[in-house]
């Protein structure tokens, strides 16, 4: 093939560089349109709640919200919604849509709801008034044991809107009891104490059967949680090691063998099966199918993952970590093993496996304090103006 001359090469280059940013363009204005129509329809009929931010990179959060969302009694509106979400990116439409919501007066609506979002948090300071109630969940703030000891820049950022900017709402909510002392005698903040919680008719319909026949298990032990420092994968992998009689499981995402040989340096023994991510309905037949639930997490809020084994009287271990240890009622529906402690771990572990039974009263205690439909509804008393007990 003959070369292209350097001249009409750099003519080619040109002219690709002009087409994408044309495209870019095209894209952009028609992201905005779509911003503009929504925030016009926000105008014309006002929910009577604004929950954010609604954003992918908060998964837990952003399960949390959508929660609320799903459960309220009320009207509440997710910002931005599914729909702008989608068409929303990291950069300029990212910025775009943060500048447009500075300019937009969120008329007729009550409340406005912030979790986490620095930016958003600092929109409802702005916009809150006299008819229009800011409140504020607190979920977990960032410790070094989120970036193997060294708390990043843009986590920094967050825990200093958390401290700062949120400590002005006008009703300070925590998802945990842990979480309400430390903030109180920390940062001398006081919130009221409303759980995460979990939906329990998903729990309910998750089928033990269906997970052991499309893996062809029976008796295991799980894991489930991403591959990130702060849900210790380490620990898990370690104990699967130390117990060769027994058959393990992980599920999460990022999750292999050979990420864990790679970012951990530990070897991923034959008697441990390693799934990686899975859909919602295969982590809830796990959940359900497997002899022992292990969380070795070195911090959670109040853990969903740990609420959901509680659900399905599922046999948990959970290391000592507070918002573990708190879902289980301090030992009462658990057992609770030391972090890095792997004698201890096991020991626990062998615990559950020779009792084999499911501890009923884990789930009563799910039902009257963490199931979605009990913690909305006390949300809503909130949300219709009554203070926060």
């Amino acid at each position: 093939m003959t070369p292209m001359p350097a001249k009409l090469g750099g003519y080619y280059r040109w002219l690709k560089h002009e087409y994408s940013m044309f495209c870019f363009r095209r894209m952009h204005e028609k992201k905005s349109r779509v911003l503009q129509a929504w925030l016009q329809c926000l105008n014309e009929t006002p929910p009577e709640v604004l929950l954010g931010a609604n954003f992918a990179a908060f998964g837990g959060v952003k399960h949390h919200i959508q929660a609320i969302q799903r459960n309220s009694s009320l009207n509440c509106q997710l910002l931005p919604p599914p729909e702008i979400n989608e068409v929303l990116s990291p950069g300029d439409f990212m910025n775009d849509f943060r500048d447009q919501m500075f300019t937009f007066e969120p008329i007729g609506v009550k409340v406005l709801h912030s979790h986490v979002y620095p930016w958003y948090a600092e929109w409802c300071r702005q916009k809150r008034n006299a008819n229009l109630r800011w409140i504020h969940t607190y979920h977990l703030m960032y410790y070094p044991e989120h970036g193997n000891g060294v708390i990043q820049p843009w986590q920094q950022e967050i825990n200093e809107s958390l401290t700062g900017v949120a400590s002005e709402a006008d009703i300070r909510l925590s998802v945990s009891k842990w979480q309400c002392e430390e903030l109180r005698e920390k940062y001398g903040i006081e919130s009221h104490y409303l759980p995460n919680g979990v939906d329990v008719s998903i729990c309910d319909a998750a089928s033990p059967t269906r997970f052991q026949k499309k893996q062809h298990l029976d008796r295991f032990i799980l894991y489930v949680g991403r591959n990130d420092p702060v849900k210790n994968p380490v620990d898990f992998v370690k104990l699967a090691n130390q117990m060769p009689d027994q058959q393990f499981v992980m599920l999460g995402g990022g999750l292999s063998c050979r990420t864990l040989m790679e970012d951990w340096k530990i070897t991923v023994p034959a008697n441990l099966r390693v799934l990686g991510a899975q859909n919602l309905e295969s982590v809830q037949d796990a959940i359900a199918a497997c002899s022992v639930l292990v969380v070795t997490s070195w911090r959670e809020g109040m853990p969903t993952l740990v609420l959901e084994g509680m659900a399905s009287n599922t046999p948990l271990v959970v290391s000592d970590e507070p918002g573990s240890v708190e879902a289980i009622g301090n030992g009462e529906f658990g057992e609770i093993y030391s972090l890095e402690n792997i004698d201890d771990l096991e020991c626990k572990v062998r615990k559950q496996l020779e009792l084999g039974r499911r501890d009923v009263g884990a789930r009563k205690r799910v039902l009257d304090e963490y199931d979605w439909r009990a913690v909305t509804k006390n949300l809503d008393i909130i949300y219709s103006g009554s203070n926060a007990g």
